[in-house]
């Protein structure tokens, strides 16, 4: 199994004159790009994908993922550092 990490850009709420986008970083384990770009848009909700590199079968072992599966390894809207709860 052979996958791909994936850069989306979301479109922040906001004043339309606002260029503000956050960007998602996805480890997808799907073999063919193009359904790994499919596959983090349609999670994410956004309108662009960059590929950023392939990832090997290994990698997506230690992230625990199975064929088809995605999970955020980057999120820049948190810092996985310094993460804090969110109030309502």
């Amino acid at each position: 199994m052979d996958g791909w990490l994936v850069t989306v850009a979301i479109k922040e709420d906001g004043d339309d004159d606002d260029d503000e986008h956050r960007h998602i970083t996805y480890a997808v384990a799907v073999a063919d790009q193009r359904k790994a770009v499919k596959l983090a848009l349609k999670d994410s909700g956004a309108k662009a994908a960059m590929v950023n590199c392939p990832l090997e079968d290994g990698m997506l072992q230690t992230l625990g993922l199975e064929p088809g599966e995605l999970i955020v390894v980057h999120d820049d809207e948190i810092d996985p550092i310094t993460v804090r709860p969110r109030r309502d």
